[in-house]
């Protein structure tokens, strides 16, 4: 079973990946180039992440993990974070302090409306 997801829509350039567990670094080397090549796609893409259950990720990974998102960050544009660990909405709201893209953060119970913000993130439709 995997516990990383990643699926993507090249009609609306969101991204989605769903983390249910463990994060390993063959979830990263499995991910990593699919989202590079949708980025390098689309140029700008919109990225929900849902963490249902974290249980820990290999510190191997923390090094590309860095340098991807230093990579890439400024090509993503709006970041819905959907998750009911209690510790994850006020860091996803200090990182959204130091970075150009708009973060939001949402409770499990709220993915419909995630979804809705990340497709209309601007209230426009």
């Amino acid at each position: 079973m995997m516990n990383v997801t990643y699926t993507e829509n090249d009609a609306t350039g969101v991204a989605e990946i769903v983390v249910d567990g463990h994060v390993g670094t063959e979830d990263f080397d499995r991910i990593a180039p699919r989202m590079q090549a949708f980025i390098d796609r689309h140029g700008t893409i919109r990225l929900i992440e849902i963490i249902r259950r974290l249980d820990g990720f290999d510190a191997s990974m923390m090094w590309k993990g860095a340098r991807f998102d230093v990579q890439n960050l400024r090509h993503i544009s709006h970041c819905a974070v959907v998750s009911d660990i209690g510790w994850m909405s006020p860091l996803t709201k200090a990182a959204g302090a130091f970075i150009s893209t708009r973060l939001r953060t949402f409770e499990l119970g709220q993915i419909d409306a995630a979804r809705d913000w990340i497709a209309d993130p601007d209230g426009n439709g």
